[in-house]
């Protein structure tokens, strides 16, 4: 049972890393829609600077996560500075990506 378990864990964090991104970037997409942070312009700011805010635990999980199973994918002895590596350009990647959805966002609804 074990065996099995360790098997298929990277595949679990793998999609527990796609889940936490796509809600990161749902809720991203949300707080674009419902204001604009940055110029204060459109909507209510202080709305989007709170879905903001509730949009860190999904992404530091989907980082996090990532990371643990592109670690446990690895045969090398280097394990855990490649699976740092990978959730440190995974976060980079969700932070630009996350700028263009709340992007598509205000525009998209204002």
């Amino acid at each position: 049972m074990a065996f099995y378990a360790k098997k298929y864990s990277p595949v679990g964090f793998g999609l527990l890393s796609i889940l936490g991104a796509a809600l990161h970037l749902f809720l991203i997409f949300m707080a674009g829609c419902s204001g604009d942070p940055k110029g204060g312009s459109f909507g209510d700011p202080v709305r989007a600077l709170q879905l903001e805010s509730f949009a860190l635990f999904p992404l530091l999980l989907s980082v996090a996560s990532g990371g643990v199973a592109f670690g446990l994918m690895s045969k090398s002895i280097h394990r855990v500075t490649e699976g740092l590596a990978f959730a440190t350009f995974t976060l980079f990647c969700l932070w630009l990506t996350g700028m263009q959805f709340e992007t598509w966002g205000v525009q998209s609804c204002f």
